[in-house]
């Protein structure tokens, strides 16, 4: 419908926010970028930056002068649930939150260390999550292998939102780091949602395999 279409762009237009999503293929080096960009006064790496297929969620860097430093964590299990993430930033109650001490580069980086906790599960359960589909067998096997039979590892969170004051973010730059290209279905806001939302994709790729089969196939 474009009346809704352009109803959307007006929207975008007054929050005066310019959105910016990183996509890269795993180990492109991604989140380091970003840590080099934004966290590069305290001297080490602060967003995890060895994330593989299950072991981060789509987080967002911003500034809101209306909340503390923080990180705000959407559980795993609002998954079973029918609304998306973006209906979820209405309800604040269903996020964790955990304050970022700015003035402690540890304290900072174990706090922004959650995006990329995991959990132990049956596989059933991460199917009902949508984790797996049924395309994802050589994955399940994968995942197997390194855990108990039967169980597998998923991300804790469905999605982060990190508040930190920097001045790029002050201006109203919004960052969208997601998760490894192949695990980007796994959430179908980035694909349908998040992403073609975002004012301008970076897409990053690696200085010694150049274009790679899946960064064409995405």
């Amino acid at each position: 419908n474009v009346d809704l279409k352009v109803q959307h762009l007006l929207e975008r237009l007054h929050q005066d926010k310019l959105v910016v999503a990183f996509v890269a293929e795993f180990s492109r080096g991604k989140s380091e970028l970003i840590n080099a960009i934004f966290f590069a006064d305290f001297g080490q790496r602060l967003l995890p930056s060895a994330a593989g297929r299950t072991t981060m969620c789509p987080t967002e860097l911003l500034y809101d002068a209306s909340r503390p430093p923080s990180i705000r964590l959407l559980p795993i299990e609002t998954r079973l649930k029918d609304a998306s993430v973006t209906e979820f930033k209405n309800y604040a109650d269903e996020w964790v939150t955990f304050p970022l001490d700015l003035a402690s580069a540890e304290k900072m980086s174990e706090a922004l260390s959650r995006v990329s906790q995991v959990k132990h599960v049956p596989v059933d359960l991460a199917r009902k999550y949508g984790l797996f589909g049924d395309d994802d067998d050589d994955d399940i096997l994968a995942a197997l292998e390194t855990g108990d039979e039967g169980n597998v590892d998923i991300p804790c969170w469905r999605h982060a939102v990190i508040n930190f004051p920097h001045p790029l973010l002050k201006q109203g730059l919004v960052i969208l780091d997601t998760p490894g290209l192949n695990a980007i279905g796994t959430e179908p806001e980035l694909t349908l949602s998040l992403l073609p939302s975002a004012h301008a994709v970076l897409f990053v790729l690696a200085a010694d395999t150049g274009v790679t089969k899946t960064d064409l196939e995405v």
